[in-house]
């Protein structure tokens, strides 16, 4: 098991590269917002100690940088693939869809927008378990966006074991997820999808009627300040709706602003209030997750946690690429890290358990 999560992150390799870097966010000192230079380098420092591919740690406070290490070679040009981090990303999508009236209605069924994956007919006497068959294919027709959203499939599905390796593989990926069996009833409970994720990126695709991300750069990217230097496609060229965007970490931090300041980012309302209050709501019970310290519920691809009683709303990717945004402090903090064989979730906790200690210290 262990090999096939090694697997799994080297095919999706966290690559760093260089690229032009714009205008970038204002700094203010430690000092000014209530905290010790020295004691953001240390736990900085700390950070890239516990996790040894490690790139970027930024702490933003009120209206600036407060801190902003670089680690392992790497530096502010750095492009990093923020892996499944990408998921809230994904559901930020969505929402300007919503604001444009091209996503009406998440509780609208998968298969109503994606038609060409219903399957056929094929419950004809005689045909080995058809009744079973004919139950998984009842149950495939309630499947809707709502669902997919807050993972909560239903499918039978293990993200961290072998079928995943088998979904990536696929000729047609959305078709091997669609074409799963169903354990539970959709919305019945949380199951972290990644297969989910994709299909519904697809189904977003075809409802906004244009490349998924042109769509992202004229409504989000461009608007916000943040260039998306890459985003993988599967294998029939759709863009992968789970994970592999690839963003420097000043642009992380940038998107995480867009959430703290309420859809709101020089001077536009780039997403509605409504769709980052409901986004970030919680939708699917969830009060434990291995690497997800306090744990109080999931969103729509935003998981959920609390810290020192204060409510974080986090983007979270393998290896440790964190967009963490604590409203009630007004403070987003984001991390990046490589991936290679050493790498894996285990560097998630690590990093949320040392974020802790600059949230108990806000002022």
């Amino acid at each position: 098991m262990l090999r096939l999560v090694y697997l799994f992150v080297l095919i999706f390799s966290c690559v760093t590269t260089n690229a032009q870097v714009g205008e970038a966010l204002p700094v203010a000192t430690a000092e000014s917002r209530g905290y010790s230079a020295q004691f953001l380098k240390n736990i900085g420092n700390e950070a890239a100690k516990e996790v040894p591919d490690l790139g970027a740690f930024l702490v933003w406070k009120h209206d600036a940088l407060i801190y902003e290490g670089y680690f392992h070679g790497t530096d502010r040009s750095s492009v990093f693939n923020i892996k499944s981090a990408s998921k809230s990303i994904l559901s930020a999508i969505a929402g300007a869809a919503q604001m444009r009236g091209l996503l009406p209605d998440v509780n609208a069924t998968i298969l109503s927008i994606l038609p060409e994956y219903t399957k056929p007919d094929r419950h004809a006497a005689g045909v080995w378990f058809a009744e079973d068959v004919a139950e998984d294919d009842s149950i495939a027709r309630t499947l809707t966006l709502r669902h997919l959203l807050t993972m909560q499939t239903g499918w039978e599905w293990n993200d961290f074991g072998p079928i995943c390796q088998a979904f990536i593989y696929s000729s047609d990926p959305v078709r091997f997820a669609l074409d799963l069996e169903y354990a539970e009833t959709p919305g019945t409970r949380f199951n972290y999808c990644t297969a989910g994720t994709h299909v519904f990126a697809v189904a977003l695709a075809k409802l906004i009627h244009t490349d998924l991300k042109r769509f992202a750069d004229s409504t989000i990217f461009t608007p916000a300040g943040i260039t998306l230097r890459r985003w993988n496609t599967d294998a029939m060229s759709r863009y992968i709706g789970g994970c592999d965007m690839f963003l420097t970490p000043q642009d992380m931090m940038r998107f995480g602003l867009l959430y703290l300041k309420k859809g709101k980012l020089n001077g536009r309302q780039i997403l509605s209030e409504s769709w980052i209050k409901e986004s970030l709501a919680k939708h699917a019970e969830l009060k434990y997750w291995d690497v997800l310290p306090g744990a109080n519920g999931y969103g729509y691809y935003w998981w959920r946690r609390i810290s020192n009683g204060h409510q974080v709303y986090v983007a979270s990717g393998v290896c440790g690429q964190l967009i963490c945004i604590i409203p009630d402090v007004d403070m987003v903090i984001t991390t990046a890290s490589g991936c290679t064989e050493r790498g894996g979730r285990s560097e998630i906790k690590k990093l949320h358990l040392l974020m802790d200690k600059i949230i108990v210290a806000a002022k």
